[in-house]
C-alpha cells in the first residue's frame, strides 16, 4: 500500500519544495491543498499517512479574517494528540503550537530573514535535526512571528533571535519555524528583489541576501535531506536506500 502525505499550503510560492521532491522519491502519494480556497470541514485529520503544513504570510492570531487556520489547527489538534506523523514549517510550526494552547504573536525581536544557524540543545543533539545544526550548516529563516512553546513540547533547537525554532511534540510532531526546505536559489534571489521593491528589505540587504543563499543553499540542500530522510525513519516509515 502505497504511503500518502497531504500538504497545506498558504501561498503559491512556499510549497513542500524538497520535501515534496523526496517524498515522491519515496513513492508517497502526494496531495497538495492550498487551505485558502479550500474546505477542510470534510478532512479526516487521522487519514493521511503524513502531514506537513507549510509556512504563510498570516498570522495564527489573524484566524478571524482567515477561517480557514482554524480548520487547519483543528484537524492538527486532533493528529498531535493521536501522535501521527506531523511537520510544520514556519506559519505551520506556529498553527501547531496554536492548536496545542500555546500563545502566538509578532516576534518582540523584530523579523529574523536571512541566513543564521541554528543552535542545538542536548535534545536536538540526539534528533534528526542535528543535520541543520551549525556545526554542518547554515538555516534560512523568513517570519516575523513567534510563540510559546507548547506544553510538553521538547526544545531541540534556536536561533540568535528567537529561542524556539523547533521543538517536538510527542514522538511524531516536529514544528520548525526555520526553512530547511527551500532548494530554488532563484526563486528567493526574486523573492529578495520583490521584497525590496516593496521596502520590506533594503536594496542592500537583498544584495547580501543573494551573496548568502549562493554560498550556504547547496549545503543546506545536502543536510536538508539528510534531516528529512532520519526524520521519516524516526516516525515509523519504511525508506528506500
Amino acid at each position: 500500500m502505497s504511503k500518502t502525505a497531504l500538504v497545506f499550503t498558504h501561498e503559491p510560492m512556499e510549497g513542500p519544495a524538497l520535501f515534496g521532491d523526496i517524498l515522491e522519491e519515496q513513492d508517497f502519494k502526494l496531495q497538495e491543498i492550498f487551505t485558502p480556497r479550500a474546505d477542510l470541514h470534510d478532512i479526516d485529520p487521522l487519514s493521511p499517512d503524513l502531514l506537513l503544513v507549510m509556512g504563510g504570510t498570516m498570522g495564527v492570531y489573524e484566524a478571524g479574517r482567515h477561517p480557514f487556520l482554524l480548520q487547519e489547527m483543528k484537524i492538527l489538534k486532533a493528529r498531535l494528540e493521536k501522535d501521527l506523523p506531523t511537520l510544520g514549517i514556519c506559519l505551520g510550526a506556529q498553527l501547531m503550537a496554536g492548536a496545542l494552547g500555546a500563545a502566538v504573536f509578532k516576534g518582540p525581536q523584530g523579523p529574523e530573514i536571512g541566513w543564521h544557524p541554528l543552535t542545538l540543545t542536548p535534545e536536538g543533539e540526539d534528533h534528526p535535526v542535528q543535520h541543520l545544526g551549525a556545526a554542518k550548516t547554515n538555516m534560512f529563516h523568513w517570519h516575523g512571528d513567534t510563540f510559546d512553546l507548547p506544553p510538553d513540547a521538547k526544545l531541540l533547537a534556536s536561533s540568535r533571535l528567537y529561542d524556539y525554532q523547533a521543538y517536538q511534540i510527542g514522538r511524531c510532531g516536529l514544528g520548525l519555524q526555520c526553512h530547511p526546505e527551500v532548494q530554488d536559489a532563484q526563486g528567493l534571489i526574486e523573492w529578495y528583489d520583490v521584497m525590496a521593491a516593496k521596502g520590506e528589505i533594503t536594496a542592500d540587504y537583498a544584495a547580501l541576501l543573494r551573496e548568502q543563499t549562493a554560498q550556504h543553499i547547496e549545503t543546506l540542500k545536502q543536510q536538508s535531506r539528510r534531516f528529512f530522510l532520519a526524520w521519516l525513519a524516526a516516525v515509523g516509515f519504511d525508506l528506500k536506500e
